[in-house]
């Protein structure tokens, strides 16, 4: 498992994220106006250069865009060509896109894990898949260790927070049993962390790292030894 804290000094880059798309500039996948369409596709495609050499990942968060008053099929189907176009864009440089579930609270599209699976495989390309935030996990799916798991082939990059979206350690998600189901699915990608910064940025990063260094340390030493003796 690839830890943002571990890898830092490395000068490692996990992800691109692309949450100020939409933030600041509203643009979504699902717009029905092709004009912004083509824009995001612009500005997607000089992000997916930027991944060429920086961690070879781009997040869609939000930016994959609401379904609003259209029917689902037409917002998924807006989804799916652009999606599509930017995967060949990608796929020679080597750049996977990867879509995070966000819980209903906050967007309309897309909001568990099981969603995300079905999109990924109309989408069908691949160079697409999900990275799921444990904390929209603890919203919408059933479970989150046994969930992750079970779709392990499609995950590429996973988010940490606890349940109230603080450190891990400060709320009730119990992080060892997900690295223990993580574990058996024999993951080895990204995890990083995604938090507020409470009660102020260096006291979180440090509850983040004190809380899962020694529990990614184990994991890494377990799949380590086991790797061994299968060699």
């Amino acid at each position: 498992m690839k830890s943002g804290f571990e890898r830092f000094h490395a000068a490692q880059f996990c992800c691109i994220s692309t949450g100020q798309v939409y933030a600041d500039e509203g643009l979504m996948f699902t717009d029905e106006n092709t004009a912004r369409r083509e824009q995001l596709k612009a500005i997607f495609k000089e992000l997916i250069d930027l991944a060429e050499r920086f961690g070879k990942l781009v997040n869609i968060g939000r930016v994959r865009g609401q379904i609003g008053n259209r029917p689902q099929s037409e917002a998924e189907a807006s989804f799916i060509d652009l999606a599509r176009e930017l995967c060949e864009y990608a796929h020679p440089k080597g750049v996977t896109l990867v879509l995070e579930p966000v819980n209903r609270y906050e967007i309309d599209f897309i909001n568990s894990v099981e969603e995300g699976v079905d999109l990924m495989k109309k989408v069908n390309r691949p160079n697409m898949m999900l990275m799921p935030d444990v904390f929209h996990m603890n919203i919408e799916d059933r479970t989150i260790g046994p969930e992750l798991a079970k779709h392990i082939n499609f995950i590429e990059y996973i988010h940490f927070a606890d349940s109230n979206r603080l450190a891990p350690g400060q709320g009730h998600l119990d992080f060892r049993q997900l690295l223990t189901n993580l574990y058996h699915a024999d993951y080895d990608g990204w995890v990083s962390i995604e938090i507020l910064p409470i009660p102020d940025p260096d006291t979180a990063a440090r509850q983040s790292a004190e809380f899962l260094l020694p529990l990614i340390k184990a994991y890494n030493q377990k799949r380590l030894a086991v790797n061994e003796i299968v060699s």
